[in-house]
């Protein structure tokens, strides 16, 4: 009979981490150089005075790239001897604009845990400088436990 080891994550329920950055006019340009994405909702702001806006805004993706800076440091914060990659994004909605000058907070906690699949699933919510949310997602984190040390591999 085998014995298969069983493992922990090292997360808690309602454990938590935030991440602050104030978007910047480069962070802007630079993502849109990045991506490709030159779409004037985010680079022309003459087209953007005649909107409902009155100015240019973020790009949703790189509000929420920022935000996911705060799943990487749960992942830091947890000190595991485990090596865990994400698994994805759930349920990513962009909720309000984010503008050239705002603040955003990406607040990360832990809300469910599955220990028999190695999986955390947090709540990423991302606020802007008024404690509005402007982005909210999912987000499952997978574990690897590190495969014990045996005969080294003869192949090559």
């Amino acid at each position: 009979m085998s014995q298969e080891k069983k493992y922990k994550l090292p997360f808690a329920i309602g454990d938590s981490t935030t991440f602050t950055k104030t978007i910047a006019e480069c962070d802007i340009y630079q993502f849109a150089g990045t991506t490709g994405d030159f779409s004037q909702m985010h680079t022309n702001e003459a087209f953007m005075k005649t909107t409902k806006y009155k100015t240019r805004m973020a790009h949703g993706m790189l509000t929420f790239s920022i935000g996911v800076t705060a799943t990487t440091l749960i992942q830091i914060q947890a000190k595991s001897s485990m090596p865990s990659v994400s698994y994805g994004f759930d349920k990513v909605r962009f909720i309000r604009p984010v503008f050239p000058g705002d603040t955003v907070t990406a607040v990360y906690t832990i809300v469910e845990l599955d220990e028999e699949n190695l999986k955390s699933f947090g709540k990423l919510e991302i606020f802007n400088q008024n404690q509005e949310i402007v982005v909210a997602a999912t987000h499952i984190l997978k574990f690897f436990p590190l495969e014990e040390t045996g005969e080294p591999d003869q192949a090559c």
